[in-house]
């Protein structure tokens, strides 16, 4: 309990936009996160707040930057390749295959996770307290985004389906209504780290697994909306188990990441 109350408090204090996961499961993810990284690399508290008030940036960039929009998300389940199970992991192979409006249009989170890694690395090496938290908050949220089924298929609202608005229902509403429960179901992980020469496969293996996990929130949706006054409730009883496992997952791997990347830059003594 004692948890629970911390986290709630900790997320009430900061001030909250809309945003994917909504802004309290993003600074949930990362404040579960950073919980079991702070010691290991040296984070004090108060860097460790303003990571977590500052994960939702890159959702409030996309207002000024018309480049950060296709970061947040990749529409996996448009390509042919994917559909017959090949998947195409590198970018500049997939751009000699499709044109850069094609690329744009269906996203590039995974490429743009990838890049917020090289650049922590190169943040962690330099040591600037700036840099170090502007990609520490940027990687937590491009891996959140990853996590969350809707970020990872081509109907990512339920405008195919006859669903528009699903995405709003399910990321935000419904998790800021279950909030409590979320994070009495998070569980404690023993930090990893991840390959460089495998961290593709780790981005893609957790985008495919959200997109499995599409069917099951649209079934869910198409449920619960035959009862509207208990429509949240239906909801958030069919999808429960996925979503809080989809947000230990993110924790967890964006742990992996920065323990990774800190790795990569030589373990550095970081004073702020």
């Amino acid at each position: 309990m004692k948890k629970v109350v911390l986290v709630l408090l900790l997320i009430a204090i900061i001030p909250l936009n809309l945003s994917a996961w909504g802004d309290k499961g993003h600074k949930l993810i990362t404040a579960h996160s950073l919980e079991f990284l702070k010691t290991k690399i040296n984070l004090p508290d108060s860097i460790i707040k303003e990571i977590i008030t500052r994960s939702v940036d890159p959702d409030n960039r996309k207002k000024q930057d018309p480049t950060e929009y296709p970061k947040h998300f990749i529409d996996i389940d448009f390509f042919p390749e994917y559909m017959s199970g090949q998947i195409v992991l590198n970018r500049d192979e997939l751009k000699s295959r499709y044109p850069d409006s094609v690329l744009v249009k269906q996203g590039y989170l995974p490429w743009a996770t990838l890049d917020t890694y090289e650049k922590l690395v190169d943040a962690f090496k330099s040591g600037e307290k700036e840099k170090i938290v502007l990609y520490l908050a940027d990687l937590s949220h491009y891996v959140a985004d990853g996590h969350q089924p809707m970020h990872a298929t081509l109907n990512y609202n339920g405008q195919l389906t006859g669903q528009k608005g699903i995405h709003f229902r399910y990321e935000i509403e419904m998790v800021d209504a279950y909030l409590e429960e979320i994070i009495k179901g998070l569980v404690k992980f023993d930090i990893g780290t991840v390959e460089k020469k495998d961290l593709e496969y780790k981005i893609f293996d957790y985008l495919n697994e959200s997109n499995t996990y599409v069917e099951l929130v649209l079934s869910a949706d198409k449920f619960a909306s035959k009862n509207k006054d208990k429509y949240f409730e239906l909801l958030w009883n069919r999808t429960k188990y996925v979503t809080i496992e989809s947000i230990n997952s993110a924790a967890k791997a964006l742990a992996d990441m920065i323990n990774s990347a800190y790795i990569e830059a030589g373990n550095p003594e970081l004073k702020f």
